[in-house]
């Protein structure tokens, strides 16, 4: 079992009888309402569930995938020489250098740990990086600061110049085997294009989750968690009953169970599989994903728990082995872990002053944490996004399967600025969009 497999990375379908490798290859016929309303609370459907009925995304692997004859006792870390060892052997399982190498680069921790290893192998020059995003946010600035002192060959794939139309959201959708929201992923169609269907592309997928930064909510009940974390700002569709249909669909989290808490267990194989990964694994594009490898796995979910904590075995760890692309900041941790320590007051000063001219100008300054194009704003101020989500709710308003009037107010309030429906809009439209993939 490969580990992208693991994280249902490569998706497999099933209709009960055959498999298909990609959802719109599978005999879509019917809509499933229950997996819709989970949809429109959550943004993707939890469990093996899709947005159509009869067709399953299966789930593939198993906890002895994970942890084979390895021991799951707890260890109090490993050395930094040990981690970067089982590490720089996962890249070089995965390299090919026949192919350019392709790294998305950001203001995070996961992407510059990627870096640094693969500078081990790769000439920075020969190693093609980008980002994307909005400019003047830590996401967008920082990377490039990083690529132009290393020397990376770079590129930036700007929210401005990324238009919207609905042959690209159809595209994304189809990309990324629709079970999410489509209008952020429809970035990568341009990456995709830019750098062609046989470069690899490196990722630091749920690195952050592996080190353990999973913080989310404060139930005891791990399925109210992960519901809770992930219908916020949602209102369309709120329902008492809902979260019990999500327990009744959601996957058990048993593949993770030995190694993570409940909690992270039930959010790793709900949200992480069929939100993130949907995202990040586009089926038109090469994935490498070293921090999930299984030694690495192994190694990680065994660390003792309060060291996981807060990723504090993590983040000390990665910055000690790769002092030199973290001699520059990170979107949440500033010079923290930065032999530049002493730069940190400055840091927070710059953080509250930019998030402070944003809530005064949002239309002239970026929020410093802003990953992706403000879609509040660009639902009201942009015309080309403004043109499709108008064409996709009242296509979907016609078919009667939602409330018309209710998604009518929704826009209409979100446009007076009245209040913000960006989250409902959003994944309204992009189940418009996903149904017409379908041929629905």
């Amino acid at each position: 079992m490969n580990e992208i497999d693991f994280f249902r990375g490569r998706r497999t379908f099933s209709d009960g009888t055959r498999r298909f490798a990609s959802l719109f290859s599978a005999p879509i016929s019917e809509i499933d309402t229950e997996a819709v309303n989970l949809f429109l609370s959550l943004g993707y459907v939890p469990g093996e569930r899709t947005l159509f009925k009869g067709i399953k995304c299966l789930q593939l692997g198993k906890s002895s995938d994970l942890w084979g004859n390895k021991s799951k006792a707890s260890i109090d870390g490993a050395s930094p020489s040990e981690v970067r060892r089982i590490l720089l052997e996962s890249i070089e399982k995965d390299l090919d250098l026949s192919k350019d190498q392709v790294l998305p680069l950001s203001g995070g921790m996961d992407s510059r740990i990627i870096l640094g290893l693969l500078l081990e192998f790769v000439e920075a020059k020969k190693i093609q990086t980008y980002t994307f995003g909005v400019r003047g946010s830590y996401d967008y600035e920082i990377p490039n600061k990083i690529a132009a002192s290393f020397g990376t060959k770079h590129t930036n794939f700007s929210s401005v110049d990324t238009r919207y139309s609905l042959e690209g959201l159809i595209r994304a959708a189809i990309a990324s085997d629709g079970n999410t929201e489509v209008f952020h992923p429809l970035v990568l169609n341009r990456v995709s294009d830019y750098y062609g269907s046989s470069a690899v592309y490196w990722s630091g997928f749920a690195g952050d989750l592996v080190g353990g930064g999973f913080e989310y909510g404060n139930s005891d009940d791990p399925f109210v968690q992960n519901y809770e974390y992930d219908r916020r700002r949602a209102h369309y569709h709120i329902n008492d009953l809902a979260i019990e249909k999500f327990r009744s669909i959601a996957g058990d989290g048993k593949k993770f169970a030995e190694g993570v808490t409940a909690t992270e267990a039930i959010f790793w194989e709900n949200h992480v599989e069929r939100y993130t990964a949907h995202h990040i694994f586009r089926n038109d594009m090469t994935i490498k994903a070293p921090l999930v490898s299984y030694p690495f796995l192994r190694l990680f979910l065994k660390i003792n728990p309060e060291l996981r904590q807060g990723k504090k075995y993590f983040n000390s760890t990665f910055s000690s082995l790769f002092p030199s692309v973290f001699s520059f900041p990170t979107k949440d941790y500033g010079f923290l872990y930065s032999p530049k320590k002493y730069r940190q007051p400055v840091q927070v000063a710059d953080f509250y002053v930019r998030s402070f001219l944003w809530r005064l100008f949002p239309s002239r300054f970026s929020h410093p944490n802003a990953a992706y194009i403000d879609m509040k704003n660009a639902i009201n101020q942009r015309q080309d996004v403004a043109q499709c989500i108008d064409l996709l709710l009242a296509d979907i308003s016609s078919r009667g399967i939602l409330d018309s009037e209710r998604v009518s107010s929704l826009i209409k309030e979100h446009r007076n600025e009245s209040a913000d429906h960006t989250k409902d809009i959003i994944n309204i439209a992009s189940l418009e969009v996903i149904l017409k993939a379908g041929g629905v």
